[in-house]
Parts: structure tokens; sequence; C-alpha cells
């Protein structure tokens, strides 16, 4: 099982939901873990029990809302160890952070747009951190440009992270926000109706995840017909 950390306050919950629908497709078993403060899946995805903690199934993808680490969900699920292949998590507060020891996991993305707030909070949990540790950025923005990235940069220098090269790019635009309004809507996960600069952000990332696994044509290929 490789363990994948999504960390950064920004709204994630459909880019997870459309990486793990796509590796699903790709024959591999994926849990989308909400550690997030808010846990936006909830209103998402059906409650299977009265109990506040739940994994449920959304469109082909397994969901887990409301645990503190990965024992609990083991628990609930009453197995020693998480059958799947890839566990996505999403964190945006220092708390899951630790508990989830998301500086353990095989690749962590540094999740944020532009926003003020949201890279200010997301720097809190960059804050906790008492070694250094490889983050990959994803950049979720209309304007994605190089005097926002200076900035950016800028408020990243001082913490203990060893950055990588790459750096994905996310778009949101007026098209991929009602891409999202109308999976949302259908209760389905679908890719088709997002704008090619979004398909192509997203394929980048898949492939960093994967690493190799699946080649970067069949992911291209299931995000194209999806």
């Amino acid at each position: 099982m490789e363990q994948i950390g999504f960390i950064g306050v920004n709204d994630k919950k459909d880019l997870l939901l459309n990486i793990a629908k796509v590796m699903t497709i790709l024959n591999k078993n994926v849990l989308i873990v909400d550690a997030t403060v808010l846990q936006r899946l909830r209103y998402i995805i059906p409650r299977v029990s009265s109990t506040p903690t739940y994994v449920s199934e959304y469109d082909g993808v397994d969901v887990a809302i409301g645990f503190m680490n990965l024992g609990q969900i083991c628990n609930y699920l009453s197995t020693p160890s998480l059958n799947y292949d890839y566990v996505l998590i999403d964190t945006d507060n220092p708390q899951t952070f630790n508990s989830f020891m998301i500086p353990n996991s095989k690749r962590i993305f540094f999740s944020t747009s532009y926003d003020e707030f949201e890279l200010q909070r997301s720097l809190e949990i960059l804050a906790t951190l008492r070694g250094e540790v490889n983050l990959t950025k994803v950049i979720i923005s209309s304007d994605i440009n190089n005097k926002h990235d200076e900035y950016l940069n800028h408020l990243l220098e001082n913490y203990p992270v060893k950055w990588s090269d790459e750096v994905i790019e996310i778009t949101d635009t007026d098209t991929d926000r009602n891409a999202t309004l109308v999976n949302q809507l259908i209760k389905q996960i679908s890719i088709k109706n997002y704008s090619s600069i979004y398909k192509d952000g997203l394929e980048y990332l898949i492939s960093l995840i994967l690493e190799g696994i699946v080649s970067q044509s069949d992911i291209r290929r299931i995000i194209r017909k999806k």
C-alpha cells in the first residue's frame, strides 16, 4: 500500500475524486481519506451509518470520512491492514497531518491557489515540520503566472522542505468549475467536461503518483475517454 499525502487548505475533494476515478479504471484499488477540518466530502458522499466515521463508495471510489488515523479505518473495516494499492489523504490542518504521519508518505503534494488566506493557513502545517520533507507543488488557479509563483516561493523559502523540480498546474476556470458542479449534480465522476489544460495537469499528477507503473499514454487515454 502506498500512502500519498495532499496538504493545503484549498478545496481538493473533486480533484482527488478525479484522480482516484482514473486510477481505479487503471485497475488500482484506491481509498480517499478526507482528513480535513470541514470534511467537505461528507456532504457529497452518502452516509452508510449513523456514526460520524464511515467508509462509503462513490461511483466506484472508496472514501473514508471522520477518521484520525489509518488504524481507526482498519478497525472500522475489521481488517488488520488496508487492502488498497493507494491511499490518498487530504489534510488541511497540523493535527491530521501528524496523526496520519503524512511526512512518511510515498509522495506529498502541497496544493494551493495564490489566495493569501489559503497560503498562510497552509504554512501553519509546514510550521509543524520537525525535519526535511520532499514536497511537490500543485497550483490550482485560473491565473498561473511567474509573479504569483515568485511570491509563493518567497513565502516557502524558510521551511524545511525539499521541493521537487516538478510543478503541477491545475486550472480553475469557469469550464472546470462547471464540470465539477455537473459531476456533483449527477453523482458521477466524469472528466470529459473539464478543460484540456485541466486534463493535462491531471494526467501529469497521476503519472507522478504511479511513477511509471502505468504508461502516461494509458493515463492520457483514460482521461480523454472518461
